[in-house]
């Protein structure tokens, strides 16, 4: 009897075959182009007239309207600077609720009528809170004097006066 041992060589066993590296990186460029290319049409491309639909703001705050003389146009919350209406967040009394409700309403309804322009406000950009200032025009009117017109608000005097 011979007293040899057979040794036999481990080897690990072997990977599943995968796609050269550069293959790979070849199928994830247009993936990445593909998505980054719907994340700029949507956020770039659709204007609010092309947008079509102002509504109250929710968790999402583009192209909605958070009370009567403030909204999101494109991402960015802008106060209407021309104007001054009831409050809807924290009323003094429910006759301001109720005014500021209906204020809040009617905007989503001039928004939503077509296209309009935001302008500037002269003298100041943005209010204390970070909202830019911009007035809202439409066929050469003030969108805002559209609603001191149907007294749903007040021409901007400078300052904050009561509802109640």
């Amino acid at each position: 009897m011979s007293d040899v041992i057979k040794f036999q060589r481990r080897t690990k066993p072997k990977p599943p075959r995968r796609r050269p590296t550069w293959l790979r990186r070849l199928l994830i460029i247009p993936g990445i182009a593909a998505a980054l290319f719907v994340i700029w049409t949507y956020f770039y491309l659709t204007t609010p007239s092309q947008a079509g639909a102002f509504a109250r703001c929710g968790v999402i705050k583009r192209d909605c309207v958070v009370d009567g003389d403030t909204l999101y146009v494109g991402g960015t919350k802008l106060r209407v600077a021309d104007i001054d209406t009831p409050e809807i967040s924290e009323p003094k009394c429910a006759s301001e609720k109720a005014l500021g409700e209906r204020a809040t309403e009617r905007l989503i309804e001039l928004v939503n009528a077509g296209p309009f322009e935001v302008s500037a406000w002269q003298g100041r950009d943005e209010d204390q809170y970070g909202r830019k200032l911009r007035v809202l025009i439409r066929d050469g009117r003030s969108l805002g004097d559209i609603l001191v017109s149907e007294g749903l608000a007040r021409t901007w005097s400078g300052r904050r006066e009561p509802w109640c």
